[in-house]
């Protein structure tokens, strides 16, 4: 569930800069299946205690190796914020965060994966699934609606509970809440990896279940993936996933002056 929480942005943020933090993201298709007694679905419930969704809810929350920081943290920043404006400039990436989250202090992005202008607009949905590329899998995916933005796409590295994943196509948006925007909901992540990059994209040895497995071992349609169906797509010829994320987000502050204060 979100965890609504204050937060602080260190010196060296950019000056007239607006930024969110996510708080809360999940993974909606493809769906995680392990071999364990059974073919399992472990995206959202626990098997010996790990899913990788609640892992990835611990990640983003708390500081579990007690290094001082959260132990997961994407920044999204607007240079600046002004939502009456049709593009306004941002970045997106991987930041250090303090724990804990009540009062956490961010410092800046870390190679932003998507930069440039975003697209915002007053009245059109910003990002959805494309045609084809989802099973019915429950909860459904949310889509974005206005008023949103949606970033342009590029190439983001991501740590799915502590599965690594590079997502190429990557895009997302998210629909403001308020005017200024104190937070963000309906946020859409979503990326391909092919199927190459999935068989070698090894996961950690130290992860319950998974651990030593290629990523392409965990997915439906990949090899040796115990799924009795298969999630794989097609994208510009390429065989692959496409990843759906849900997230929400909320603005660091003291805020930054973007227009409307």
């Amino acid at each position: 569930m979100p965890v609504l929480a204050m937060f602080l942005c260190v010196p060296g943020a950019h000056a007239q800069s607006t930024i969110f933090r996510i708080n809360d993201m999940d993974l909606r298709d493809p769906h995680i299946f392990v071999d364990f007694i059974g073919c399992r679905d472990i995206t959202d419930t626990p098997l010996v205690g790990f899913s990788v969704n609640g892992a990835l809810q611990t990640n983003i929350q708390t500081d579990a190796d007690g290094n001082g920081n959260l132990d997961l943290s994407t920044l999204i920043e607007f240079l600046p914020l002004n939502q009456s404006q049709s593009t306004n400039l941002m970045d997106s990436g991987g930041a250090q965060c303090t724990a804990p989250m009540v009062d956490t202090q961010c410092g800046p992005i870390v190679d932003p994966g998507l930069a440039g202008d975003a697209a915002l607009s007053q009245a059109a949905q910003c990002l959805t699934f494309l045609p084809g590329t989802l099973r019915p899998y429950s909860p459904a995916i949310a889509s974005t609606g206005a008023p949103c933005f949606a970033s342009p796409v590029g190439t983001l590295s991501l740590d799915l509970g502590g599965i690594p994943l590079t997502l190429h196509d990557a895009q997302l948006a998210a629909t403001f809440v308020g005017l200024p925007a104190q937070g963000l909901v309906n946020g859409l992540l979503r990326g391909f990896i092919s199927e190459t990059d999935a068989d070698n994209t090894i996961m950690p040895a130290s992860l319950p279940l998974v651990g030593g497995q290629p990523l392409s071992a965990l997915l439906a349609g990949g090899t040796n993936n115990c799924a009795p169906h298969s999630d794989i797509d097609i994208n510009q010829g390429v065989s692959g996933w496409w990843f759906y994320l849900n997230f929400s987000a909320v603005r660091l502050s003291p805020m930054f002056s973007d227009g409307f204060e």
